[in-house]
């Protein structure tokens, strides 16, 4: 005996079980022969393992979702078109991130029926945005108070984000750069963002000063005056002081001396762009005087000078004259006592010695006094008889030496006894009132004769 089955059809697991019913052969008449129980059997159709893989995917902050959400596959039979559409749960921050990513399945009724499906989404990432902030550089000169604000700058986030900065710089005072921190609000959506901080410096700049020594000069041989100047564009909180000096130098024509000046403290002078300016130090010649000595001479006498007959006035002790130039138009011996004498400049010039050139040199002058040349007129002795009278023809006399043209052509000779009522005896014969060329140069001495 055998059997052939059948079942009732149906293709779906839903449908199942399905009859099956067992159709039973053998020879003729023999299944009559029996009491038969055939309730046949079910035939069922399991559902089939299926996944539905959803492939993750992302953005970047601040993009729209891509359209579609994402893409994916499952291993269902082609015949049944499985498909899908994709949504994600809600949220729009890269900290937020991952979403998951729902993926609801499509086919014709009931087909999704058949399958165990394993279907578990996929992650969508917001990624951060990349973003850049852009401080700018900014200065100030030294001393300054920092600009408010400090500097600005800008960024490439979303304007809806509306990101903004408040600046700070590293401490300090001195010329130099410091680094500048943006430090960026709100913060709740900083964490969207790959921020890449171009960062910039702050400069304090040198300030403008000068020093200015002021022009200053002495007398030659005098000591230095203190050196003076004006300090500008200094901060007074940094008490900047300046040492004057000159080059070094004691002579007038070695000047002018350049006058410069060291600041301190050194220590703050590095916040400065200092102007070094200097001046002049000038060494005057100091007043000084040649006199010529005063010198005497008799009518008819020549003199001579060594150019050593003189004296100074106002020399320092290490200069001195020694020799000068003297000169007198009443040295040579024509020189007379009269017309224009008995007087004459004594006239210094020329003077030669150390240290000249530091000097303004006064000459003055000396005087050259002739004085007259002794002369000595004698009346000649003369005799007479008792009653006569004796005349004098002005010429009985003897001379000294006379110079030149000069001479005595007559003189006044009186006596008492030239009346010739005089009685005997000896009489004094008196010269004087002499005349002659030349005698304004002499200093005559009347010697008297006599007459006897």
């Amino acid at each position: 005996m055998t059997a052939t089955y059948g079942r009732s059809s149906g293709e779906s697991a839903a449908g199942s079980p399905y009859h099956i019913t067992a159709t039973l052969n053998a020879a003729a008449g023999v299944l009559d022969n029996y009491n038969i129980t055939n309730v046949g059997a079910d035939f069922t159709i399991s559902k089939r393992d299926a996944t539905w893989t959803t492939n993750p995917n992302s953005k970047t902050y601040g993009d729209a979702d891509p359209a579609p959400l994402t893409t994916g596959s499952g291993t269902f039979l082609a015949a049944d078109s499985v498909t899908a559409t994709y949504g994600r749960s809600s949220g729009e921050s890269a900290a937020g991130s991952p979403y998951h990513i729902t993926a609801t399945l499509s086919a014709a009724a009931g087909v999704l029926d058949n399958y165990n499906i394993t279907n578990a989404g996929a992650d969508f990432t917001i990624s951060k945005r990349d973003a850049t902030w852009t401080t700018n550089p900014n200065s100030k000169t030294y001393g300054d108070a920092d600009p408010a604000p400090l500097t600005t700058g800008s960024g490439t986030f979303l304007a809806a984000d509306s990101v903004t900065a408040i600046y700070s710089r590293s401490t300090g005072e001195t010329a130099g750069d410091y680094p500048i921190t943006a430090t960026l609000s709100p913060a709740g959506v900083l964490d969207n963002y790959n921020i890449t901080y171009n960062t910039a410096k702050f400069t304090i700049d040198k300030k403008d000063a000068a020093v200015t020594p002021g022009a200053a000069s002495k007398t030659y041989g005098d000591v230095d005056p203190v050196l003076t100047g004006t300090l500008t564009g200094f901060l007074a909180a940094d008490g900047v002081t300046a040492e004057y000096s000159r080059t070094a130098g004691e002579t007038v024509a070695g000047g002018p001396y350049t006058v410069s000046a060291v600041l301190s403290p050194a220590g703050v002078i590095s916040n400065y762009n200092v102007t070094y300016n200097t001046a002049a130090f000038t060494i005057t010649a100091k007043a000084a005087a040649v006199t010529a000595n005063n010198r005497m001479k008799t009518y008819g006498d020549a003199v001579t000078f060594a150019g050593t007959e003189f004296t100074t006035s106002g020399f320092v002790s290490s200069d001195g004259v020694t020799s000068v130039t003297l000169t007198s138009a009443g040295a040579a011996a024509s020189a007379t006592v009269t017309t224009p004498g008995p007087t004459y400049a004594i006239v210094p010039s020329g003077a030669v010695g150390t240290g000249l050139g530091n000097y303004a040199i006064t000459y003055q002058n000396g005087t050259l006094t002739i004085n007259p040349k002794a002369l000595t007129i004698t009346a000649t002795d003369r005799t007479k008889i008792l009653g006569a009278a004796v005349t004098f023809a002005g010429t009985e006399i003897t001379t000294s030496e006379l110079l030149g043209s000069d001479g005595v052509t007559s003189v006044l000779l009186t006596s008492a006894g030239a009346a010739s009522s005089a009685a005997v005896g000896s009489y004094d014969i008196e010269p004087s009132a002499a005349v002659g060329p030349g005698l304004g140069n002499y200093a005559i001495t009347y010697i008297k004769g006599k007459l006897g």
